[in-house]
């Protein structure tokens, strides 16, 4: 059996989630912006439905926004820790 590769996941309520991206080095430079969203999305509460959209992750202050970019492109590796938080819709219409 191989190595899991994993990150953490952490709330703004310091809840942490421990996400297993892949077992391969190969398929960890290969890991885009998307699917780890949508691994969070399935751990969330109430499931992946609309929740991919919502999702905002950060690492070492980059906001991951582009979806098809490479977790490796952001020096995300093995146990890289990224922080979460949910858009909500709302606000002013001028």
């Amino acid at each position: 059996m191989g190595k899991i590769y994993q990150v953490t996941v952490c709330g703004l309520r310091g809840e942490k989630m421990t996400i297993d991206l892949c077992n391969t080095e190969e398929q960890m430079q290969s890991m885009t912006v998307l699917q780890l969203k949508e691994k969070v999305a399935e751990k969330l509460p109430g499931g992946a439905g609309e929740s991919v959209q919502t999702l905002r992750l950060i690492f070492t202050d980059k906001m991951l926004e582009q979806d098809s970019a490479l977790l490796s492109s952001f020096g995300i590796q093995h146990k890289s820790v990224i922080h979460m938080v949910i858009r909500v819709p709302g606000g002013l219409k001028l």
